[in-house]
C-alpha cells in the first residue's frame, strides 16, 4: 500500500523524480526518474538497487499495483530488460524512520 507519495517538479513544470514510501513488507521506499528512467528500490532491510529501461507507464503500474512486493519480483526482479545493480544500503536509524513514517502516516494524495 502506498503511504506517501511526492513528485519534485522544476519551476519549468518539468517532473524530476517521485519519492514514495510504502506499506510492505518487502519494500519501504522508492524514487523514480521519469527523464533516465531510472527506478531505486529501498528493500526492508535498508538495500538499495537501481533498475533500469522502467518507463514511466511501467512505473505507474508498479505504484498502482495491490502488491508492490509481488509486481517487483513478478515483473522487475531477474528481468534482463531491466539491469540493476545495488546502490548502498540504509543505515539502521535509516530504515527505521522509513518504518516510522509507513506506520504512522495516513496518505493524502494531495501532500
Amino acid at each position: 500500500m502506498l503511504v506517501k507519495r511526492k513528485e519534485y517538479i522544476e519551476k519549468d513544470g518539468v517532473r524530476k523524480y517521485i519519492e514514495t514510501i510504502f506499506k510492505s513488507e518487502n519494500i519501504l521506499k522508492t524514487t523514480y526518474f521519469p527523464d533516465s528512467q531510472r527506478l531505486y528500490i529501498t528493500f526492508s532491510r535498508g538495500d538499495t538497487y537501481s533498475y533500469e529501461n522502467i518507463d514511466p507507464e511501467f512505473y505507474q503500474e508498479f505504484e498502482n499495483a495491490e502488491s508492490h512486493g509481488k509486481f517487483f519480483y513478478k515483473n522487475i526482479n531477474k528481468k534482463s530488460q531491466y539491469p540493476h545493480r545495488r546502490e548502498y544500503k540504509l543505515l539502521p536509524y535509516e530504515v527505521e524512520g522509513l518504518r516510522e513514517v509507513m506506520e504512522n502516516y495516513i496518505f493524502d494524495k494531495d501532500e
